[in-house]
């Protein structure tokens, strides 16, 4: 939970209610706006989202008028004009050296700045940040700086991409990439299915792991025993089919290993490809023409994240790879 402090008596934009101490508060990275959270969560963005390719920035509804400095009294014509009233009552004499200085207007009031201010207006040409920024809409700033980073000539690397590869891309909404890096995920783990050796091998680890599942019906005595036997076992079964144990390490951990990497390299450059592409596309459509509020609605709805076709995606690379292994054990074995 955030200080509070800035927002003392100002009120959050989608419920209306004054801010208290004890609320828990979230501030919109574009703009500046504070909401409570469960007032972003249930509005979905900013409530000030159709402002910000205007480049709105939120300002405290409370913040007091700026006041002048109080006038200072001149001294009479002829007066010493080292004479202050603000005397020294340890040492009347010293007038001088008593005085009191003079109160400072107060200080302006504090500005949230725009946090596209730390970016150039422009991504590409005709694709502004402010743009770029309404259709990423999760953590934009973090990937503009990694855009411009990257036009720039620095090598960026997207551990999400990495962890989670196709269906981070699917996240993200390129939806035909990451039907093509599934098709490539799928294919890494079809290709073992087609050498013999690899489906004896991995039938003789199913059938061991499967004997070992009820651990009182084979050692009741000793578990580890039998944990023992059944990974000893299993080696025995990769040694015996040496041909089979190399196609899987290949292609199950080498292969895989080297896909995530490239899939974590070429992420940033691929999204940027995407954001650039989209924004110019809802540009110079014929429904944006003329109408401003339309084409922010359109980049706003367009982009953004999709968390349930990248499950969706998950559950059907699983269960196609598990058919297709299974049929292709069964027609080898």
């Amino acid at each position: 939970m955030m200080n509070n402090f800035r927002y003392t008596n100002e009120r959050c934009p989608v419920c209306r209610e004054a801010f208290a101490a004890e609320d828990d508060i979230v501030v919109c990275p574009l703009c500046g706006a504070p909401h409570h959270r469960d007032c972003y969560k249930r509005n979905g963005e900013c409530a000030y989202s159709d402002k910000h390719n205007e480049g709105f920035v939120w300002k405290p509804e409370n913040e007091p008028e700026p006041e002048s400095a109080p006038a200072v009294a001149q001294p009479p014509f002829g007066a010493n004009p080292t004479y202050q009233p603000y005397a020294n009552p340890a040492n009347p004499a010293n007038p001088v050296n008593g005085q009191m200085p003079p109160f400072a207007a107060p200080a302006a009031p504090y500005q949230f700045p725009n946090p596209l201010s730390a970016f150039p207006p422009e991504l590409e040409e005709g694709v502004s940040t402010a743009d770029a920024a309404a259709f990423i809409k999760k953590k934009p700033q973090k990937y503009l700086h990694k855009f411009f980073a990257g036009k720039s000539g620095k090598r960026t690397f997207n551990f999400f991409a990495f962890l989670f590869g196709p269906y981070w891309f699917i996240y993200r909404k390129m939806y035909k990439l990451g039907a093509v890096f599934m098709a490539m995920t799928l294919a890494l783990a079809i290709i073992p299915m087609f050498v013999p050796q690899y489906v004896r091998m991995q039938n003789e680890i199913t059938e061991i792991s499967e004997e070992y599942q009820n651990f009182d019906a084979v050692s009741a005595d000793d578990p580890l025993t039998a944990v023992n036997e059944m990974y000893s076992k299993m080696l025995s079964a990769e040694i015996k089919y040496p041909v089979g144990a190399a196609v899987g390490i290949l292609c199950n951990v080498v292969a895989n290993l080297a896909l995530s990497l490239y899939f974590g390299f070429i992420a940033d450059k691929k999204y940027k490809e995407h954001v650039v592409n989209s924004v110019r596309k809802i540009n110079s459509s014929n429904f944006a023409a003329g109408n401003e509020e339309f084409r922010r609605m359109r980049i706003m709805s367009d982009g953004g994240t999709s968390f349930g076709f990248a499950v969706l995606a998950a559950i059907v690379l699983m269960v196609i790879n598990s058919n297709l292994s299974s049929l292709l054990s069964m027609l080898i074995k």
